[in-house]
């Protein structure tokens, strides 16, 4: 099915806020803008007194923002086939066992996996920035850490994927690492 190959549902706003490319790699901590390479070195730099900006790589602020490798649902950055044979040994356990990846192709993106109905289901958690801050995005409800996200997606709230369940599915156990 279409479901196992191609991310469901949610689309990342996590874009260079210059040219809108989905690659981003950097952020003004002055302006409080994400930009692609590109933008960092030719656009960037045109702005009023941007020689004293800060500017630092996505990868440094998820290190320093996100101390992630502690929570049991956390498996680092992965693959989509590696996340399906990890998903498939696990399925056992059932509608709603998950984890959450960084992905791969994304820098900074992160990918909820999940079984649904017997099908590896992958979510690309979305993001968005409020004054400056990274939120993480659930229908319009925005949480300040993945932590908070994840529980809110374990207790009482239901993720529905058009095409692969025709119930609405909650978050249940961590597969293991």
């Amino acid at each position: 099915m279409a479901a196992q190959s191609s991310e469901n549902v949610a689309q990342s706003a996590f874009v260079c806020q210059l040219c809108d490319q989905k690659k981003i790699e950097w952020k003004c901590e002055d302006c409080g803008i994400f930009l692609c390479s590109t933008c960092k070195e030719k656009i960037h730099p045109r702005l009023k007194s941007s020689d004293t900006h800060r500017i630092v790589s996505i990868e440094d602020i998820w290190k320093v923002n996100e101390p992630l490798n502690n929570e049991p649902w956390y498996h680092g950055k992965m693959t989509r086939v590696e996340a399906d044979t990890l998903l498939q040994k696990y399925r056992y356990m059932g509608d709603g066992a998950f984890f959450v990846r960084e992905s791969r192709t994304l820098t900074g993106n992160y990918v909820l996996s999940i079984v649904i109905k017997d099908e590896m289901v992958h979510l690309r958690i979305p993001t968005k920035e409020v004054s400056g801050q990274l939120k993480y995005d659930f229908n319009g409800n925005l949480f300040d850490s993945l932590d908070y996200y994840i529980e809110f997606l374990k207790h009482g709230t239901h993720i529905f994927v058009s095409g692969v369940s025709d119930k609405a599915i909650s978050l249940t156990e961590p597969i293991p690492k």
